[in-house]
């Protein structure tokens, strides 16, 4: 993977190199600009070897007459038979790399040439014959890209610290973004929570051309089911079609491992490296933690399932051991992810690829994206109980299920897995549509967000007027059939694109660490759109399909585990480890200077939560996230602070 930047309306070659340096850790291999003063473009790379690791990869790339030129982040594992074909159309080719034949596709091609693509990719071209200027960002949002518009100017790149080397560009917190925030405890959509800066979202392009912007959906995935395929055709289908995407994406010119939880998807993914390479050396990563720890929170052990996949299929496992001391690394993490980003799994992210990357590996598989594609969250099940319970009067229903939300906080707290996951699923119940997906997605109680803020922020908070805003969009633009693909549709664009691939890529790329995604390949998503639903939740059987496909390669233990998450003793280690951050970052004088919090509520719900009345832990971390990234983001142009 790589680092790109650039900038189109001007003539500042250079801040390339200094936006460039910000993202070395994107691309240590090599390093690259391109400029024409003449035209007011130039184009910046750093690059991570992967593909045709040579001189020949270098880029920014032009193709033969130099009017078209390309600096690319990611992968494209259809490649080889664009260029057979380009070849046979008379192209001619340097070396092996993917970047030199997306540049030939997209010459021959045009803007078409996105459609042809298979991979996950961040991309700019200038075309000098137009005069405009190409931004596109894959279909599933795997790999990031931000920008920034300031008149007729534009500057873009690969991570935000690299925009604030532009000197006179605002560094204001979004207010408007700060509601979705501690909702979902990430941003989604375009907007970022700096204030100046946008994300060019998943399956979305940019053009510029005489310092206009013009922005458009390239890809739409349509959710239609085919509703003649038998159950054991589509078990077949699905073995096969991924079999088939993982062994491409194993395609690399440098060391590749994958990350191994002993969950299913994971699972998945490496029964089908060794199923593909049964003579190859495969070496996988998972994370220890203390086991003492994990029991008072409810958290089964993913150690003992990844040791059990490990040895069925002789994949040599690696394992990080892991305790609250890790948290020392929240500034590292904060400044890396670019954006406030509440999810302590971005922290075992970081330090399997560190790991990884000291064995020499510089390409992890994860399992990402199996849960949305396949119906594996309990948000899935959720929705299929919904139908059967939508003829049970909703006057039995949400009583009883108060009954045992109150019956789990009596025995454990409000903090037990049990009261947090009854109270959700009721919360989903009494609503419908856009509303109940939210209420299945949220991580705070909406009256603790709204008492906690200033009163600058209450018409914010009062009807939640940023989630419908940026959440909607998402809702309505769904194509297909059936509310359990809609939720999944919602999820793909927001919770992978504006999260789950957000930290997988900044956390690992902090490590000089590619990921690669093998449920996103394209074939398979399309695939999967068209399962009818109650294949793919069976009853309570969540990934119905994808647990048979795997039946022949992957022990039973495994099959049959509950879903688990990629989850740390969280709760446990913000009473342990991170309550002097807490004391210092969130003090009432820190509070009261920035304005945002109201001091005394949020020693509120520090209390209530330290005292297990309240579960605001995620709410709390969310606030602490914040502030650091505030001292890092705002306070200077993406520096890394310490605790």
């Amino acid at each position: 993977m790589c680092g790109i930047c650039g900038y189109v309306g001007c003539n500042r070659p250079e801040l390339l190199e200094q936006m460039c340096s910000v993202m070395a850790h994107r691309g240590p291999d090599d390093f690259g600009i391109w400029y024409d003063p003449k035209q007011d473009v130039g184009l910046g790379h750093r690059r991570l070897s992967i593909i045709d690791i040579s001189s020949a990869g270098h880029q920014p790339m032009a193709n033969a007459d130099g009017t078209i030129w390309l600096s690319y982040n990611g992968e494209i594992y259809n490649f080889q038979e664009h260029r057979k074909a380009l070849l046979e159309k008379g192209y001619k080719f340097r070396g092996h790399s993917d970047t030199e034949v997306l540049l030939y596709l997209y010459e021959e091609f045009g803007l078409d040439f996105l459609n042809m693509l298979n991979g996950i990719f961040a991309l700019a071209i200038w075309d000098a014959n137009r005069k405009e200027l190409l931004l596109a960002r894959d279909h599933a949002g795997v790999k990031p890209l931000y920008y920034w518009q300031d008149n007729r100017r534009l500057y873009f790149a690969s991570e935000i610290k690299a925009l604030l080397r532009i000197p006179e560009i605002p560094r204001q917190l979004n207010e408007s973004a700060l509601s979705a925030y501690l909702t979902f405890l990430w941003v989604p959509g375009e907007q970022t929570m700096l204030k100046s800066v946008k994300k060019l979202e998943a399956e979305h392009l940019l053009i510029w051309k005489d310092g206009q912007l013009r922005i458009k959906k390239w890809f739409t995935l349509n959710y239609t089911p085919e509703v003649s395929v038998s159950e054991e055709q589509w078990i077949e289908r699905v073995r096969d079609t991924f079999m088939r995407t993982t062994r491409r994406q194993m395609v690399s010119d440098a060391p590749l491992g994958a990350f191994l939880s002993g969950g299913l998807d994971s699972s998945s993914i490496a029964a089908c490296m060794r199923k593909s390479f049964p003579e190859r050396q495969i070496t996988c990563y998972t994370i220890a933690h203390k086991e003492e720890e994990l029991v008072r929170e409810g958290i089964v052990h993913d150690l003992p399932y990844a040791r059990k996949v490990a040895e069925s299929l002789d994949i040599n496992l690696r394992v990080r051991e892991i305790n609250k001391d890790i948290l020392g690394l929240l500034p590292k993490i904060v400044y890396h992810l670019d954006e406030p980003d509440a999810d302590p799994a971005a922290i075992l992210t970081y330090c399997i690829a560190e790991m990884a990357r000291q064995d020499g590996i510089k390409v992890l598989l994860s399992g990402t994206g199996g849960d949305e594609i396949f119906f594996g969250y309990r948000s899935h099940q959720a929705y299929r109980q919904y139908e059967y319970l939508k003829w049970v009067p909703q006057l039995l229903v949400s009583p009883l299920l108060l009954a045992v939300a109150a019956a789990a906080t009596a025995m454990k707290g409000t903090q037990s897995a049990v009261a947090r996951r009854t109270r959700k699923f009721r919360n989903g119940l009494l609503r419908n549509g856009l509303e109940r997906h939210v209420a299945l997605v949220d991580w705070s109680d909406p009256k603790s967000r709204l008492g906690i803020v200033t009163g600058r922020f209450a018409h914010i908070f009062e009807k939640d007027r940023s989630i419908d805003c940026c959440m909607k969009k998402y809702f309505d633009n769904f194509a297909g059939e059936g509310e359990i693909n809609r939720h999944s549709y919602i999820l793909i664009q927001t919770f992978l694109a504006a999260h789950n691939f957000l930290y997988n890529d900044k956390a690992a790329m902090a490590a000089s660490i590619e990921v690669r995604v093998p449920f996103m390949d394209i074939e398979l998503m399309k695939l999967a759109a068209c399962i009818p639903e109650h294949c793919k939740v069976k009853g309570t059987k969540l990934k119905y399909l994808l647990n048979k496909a795997m039946e022949p390669y992957l022990p039973p233990e495994v099959l049959s585990r509950e879903k688990t998450g990629f989850y740390a003793p969280f709760r446990q280690w913000l009473a342990d480890g991170l309550d002097r951050a807490i004391c210092e970052f969130l003090s009432p004088e820190r509070l009261k200077a920035r304005g945002i919090f109201e001091p005394d509520q949020i020693q509120k719900i520090l209390a209530q939560n330290r005292e297990n009345k309240a579960d605001h832990g995620y709410l709390i971390y969310a606030i602490l996230c914040l502030e650091l990234w505030q001292q890092s983001f705002i306070d200077r142009p993406g520096v890394e602070i310490e605790i």
